[in-house]
């Protein structure tokens, strides 16, 4: 054999170079998926914030009892987590109507970071008529109707 004859192959410090670039571009990938799993859990935080403090509007409007001038504050379990309202009503120049702002953080989070704040109004006489007691369709119904709501009727014999 020739002396000029050597094996082909990589040696040590190459095969350590190429781990180590491995290894780096890993960790990138490893760390960009950890972030998108953080920005979605936090976006769904944000969405379930939201959900709440428009559930605690909706519920000022549909108690029926004009709010007063005030700040509550409380808690609530949602989604299987704990969550923290605070609902500040005030008076708007509009005589007779209120408005609503609520916000929302988890019960974990700092009091001055709130995930979602939301601003509503509601009128006296929103609050103050109370519920319909009569369905939504009985006008029809009473129009002659055949009660789908077109007001007009569909019998067959002949005479519209």
């Amino acid at each position: 054999m020739p002396a000029t004859d050597r094996r082909r192959g990589f040696t040590l410090v190459e095969v350590l170079v190429a781990l180590a670039i491995v290894s780096v571009s890993l960790l990138a990938v490893f760390m960009a998926i950890g972030e998108t799993i953080n920005n979605a859990t936090y976006l769904l935080d944000r969405s379930f914030a939201g959900w709440i403090a428009d559930n605690r509007i909706t519920e000022v409007r549909l108690s029926g009892v004009y709010p007063s001038v005030e700040q509550t504050e409380g808690d609530v379990e949602y989604a299987g987590r704990n969550w923290h309202w605070v609902q500040k009503v005030s008076q708007t120049p509009v005589d007779g109507m209120r408005r609503i702002d609520v916000t929302v953080r988890r019960e974990t989070d700092a009091e001055g970071a709130p995930l979602a704040s939301l601003a509503g109004f509601v009128g006296m006489t929103a609050t103050t008529t109370g519920p319909s007691s009569r369905p939504w369709n009985v006008g029809a119904l009473e129009d002659g109707g055949d009660g789908d709501g077109d007001g007009d009727s569909d019998d067959d014999d002949g005479d519209t």
